[in-house]
């Protein structure tokens, strides 16, 4: 998918939501990386194997990930995935962001 600003998902920081490039890396200081935070995001379709998900409060970061993996770290039935809100935690790693400790919000 393309943001309003015609980047793809991928070209995007999980963290932040803004758009990577070099700037954006030098922005994100090494400092950064194993703190994170706890954000809310809504599952808005599901497209054969995959569950696309935004942030709650960003509608222009949206992200997508396997709808299996999805609905086990959330403890509930794929078939429930949709229009579900769930927060996890999110971490910057330096290639990236790990996402865990999910949970049904």
């Amino acid at each position: 998918m393309r943001g309003m600003d015609g980047a793809h998902d991928d070209d995007r920081c999980g963290l932040c939501g803004q758009v990577r490039d070099d700037q954006h890396d030098r922005q994100h200081e090494e400092s950064q990386v194993g703190e994170g935070r706890r954000v809310e995001y809504v599952v808005v379709a599901l497209r054969g194997a995959l569950a696309h998900y935004q942030a709650a409060d960003d509608p222009s970061r949206t992200f997508k990930t396997g709808a299996d993996v999805l609905a086990q770290g959330l403890g509930i039935d794929q078939a429930d995935l949709l229009g579900r809100h769930y927060t996890c935690w999110v971490t910057p790693t330096e290639y990236g962001v790990i996402q865990n400790g999910f949970e049904v919000a």
